[in-house]
């Protein structure tokens, strides 16, 4: 297991903070595919590797988009600061990817997934997600606080 529920921060909607549990029990498929691949370097376990990465990213790409239609829908002042995290995060997975795929380099690949990925995700929801679930709950942004 690389990433436990338990240490995930929690933000004031539950809706976001379920999808963060799936994220992490995405995440930690794919670091077990990671693990098999490494082991075993062999067409299936590739091929597995890159389903599950995909499985990831289509994932990634409903969690971004939930949030995105609500921070919009909502009004949500710093909208175009967060939707452009979720911007560089999805180019970053896609470019990962597209260099395995090219490759073959597991070594980079599983650096991202241990190392960026759950660094990246903790920060995120800490800042970017607390700040965003406050305004759905209370419908005031710290931002325009003074």
């Amino acid at each position: 297991m690389l990433l436990d529920k338990k240490d995930m921060p929690i933000v004031a909607m539950e809706f976001m903070n379920d999808v963060h549990a799936q994220d992490i029990e995405i995440i930690n498929a794919l670091y077990e595919t990671i693990l098999q691949y490494e082991a075993t370097p062999n067409e299936e376990n590739k091929k597995a590797l890159i389903e599950q990465y995909s499985a990831w990213f289509e994932h990634t790409l409903e969690h971004f988009h939930g949030e995105e239609v609500l921070m919009v829908e909502k009004k949500f002042p710093p909208y175009p600061m967060h939707k452009g995290e979720h911007d560089k995060a999805l180019a970053l997975m896609d470019d990962v990817l597209r260099n395995f795929n090219q490759t073959g380099d597991i070594v980079a690949l599983k650096y991202y997934i241990t190392q960026s990925v759950p660094q990246w995700f903790v920060q995120h929801i800490q800042s970017m997600d607390t700040v965003t679930a406050m305004f759905f709950k209370s419908g005031m942004s710290p931002c325009s606080m003074r």
